[in-house]
């Protein structure tokens, strides 16, 4: 009897992370600029997706809910890879990415994983000239450590490549004064300026450098949500990480970060539904 009891209540456990873990939200933000972007700009961010078929349908299910969207273009805030030490080849990713700059312009920033294949290619021989070429064979904008005007929309978005010596497990290091204006340059205040910087950890650097909006992920929203309390462990083993999910602000800069929309390693997420992040900011026009 008791052998049947547990027998039950782990097959109870084992359906409930499976549908914890299963699926995703569409979460939405709306936000508001005194800049001359026209009436408002709509994009799509995704993060975090390490190769994965949260839909089980090769991802159709994901595709129709941006597309239900509609968004003006598509932002990849780092991660849609995994990377792996044998040959496999990231198809789930690479298969939304192609699918994804036939509708829309899509903007791609790198999150630790990519630089990972950059950084270590002994290790990985290959994969980041793989990543690259297919990347720019779908026509999508890389931006490592660089950036794109959209003069049509008075909009710049930079995409930052975070050190990997700040990935460190266990510790957050303070990126020093003036980094990121050497590799970025200094913001011109006239435009909105949007920076997509993998990891959230390092607000407060981000928002002295003065964009107009961060875009983060790499936490997954701390895999384990504790409702009232937040996110439980980051990867890189931060406990109840300050920048778990959602939005924040400092001075004039808003983050957005997002729980992601995959995961790697432990395909587990409670009370964490991964999530397709909806942006729409509305500006001021020409008088």
């Amino acid at each position: 009897m008791i052998c049947a009891v547990i027998a039950v209540l782990v097959l109870v456990l084992v359906i409930f992370i499976y549908r914890q873990s299963s699926g995703y939200n569409i979460v939405e933000y709306e936000l508001q600029t005194a800049k001359n972007i026209g009436t408002a700009v709509k994009f799509v961010m995704l993060s975090d997706m390490h190769d994965t078929d949260v839909t089980h349908d090769h991802n159709e299910g994901l595709l129709k809910a941006i597309d239900e969207v509609s968004p003006d273009f598509v932002i990849l805030a780092g991660d849609m890879i995994t990377c792996y030490r044998s040959s496999r080849h990231p198809d789930n990713a690479f298969d939304l990415m192609r699918k994804l700059s036939s509708r829309y312009t899509v903007y791609c920033g790198l999150g630790n994983h990519e630089q990972r294949y950059r950084l270590d290619k002994d290790k990985y021989p290959g994969k980041y000239e793989e990543f690259e070429r297919f990347v720019r064979e779908c026509g999508i904008r890389l931006l490592s450590d660089d950036h794109i005007d959209l003069p049509e929309k008075n909009l710049t978005v930079y995409g930052y490549d975070l050190p990997m010596d700040y990935y460190k497990r266990f510790a957050v290091e303070k990126i020093p004064d003036g980094q990121m204006r050497d590799v970025l340059g200094s913001i011109d205040e006239r435009r909105y300026n949007i920076l997509i910087a993998h990891s959230p950890d390092h607000f407060d650097e981000y928002a002295d450098w003065g964009p107009d909006l961060v875009l983060s992920g790499h936490l997954h929203g701390g895999i384990i949500v504790l409702p009232g309390i937040g996110g439980v462990i980051s990867p890189q083993l931060e406990l109840f990480p300050k920048y778990d999910f959602g939005i924040y602000s400092k001075h004039d800069t808003t983050m957005i970060v997002s729980r992601g929309i995959g995961w790697h390693s432990i395909p587990l997420r409670i009370f964490n539904k991964a999530e397709i992040v909806s942006v729409t900011v509305t500006g001021k026009t020409e008088d």
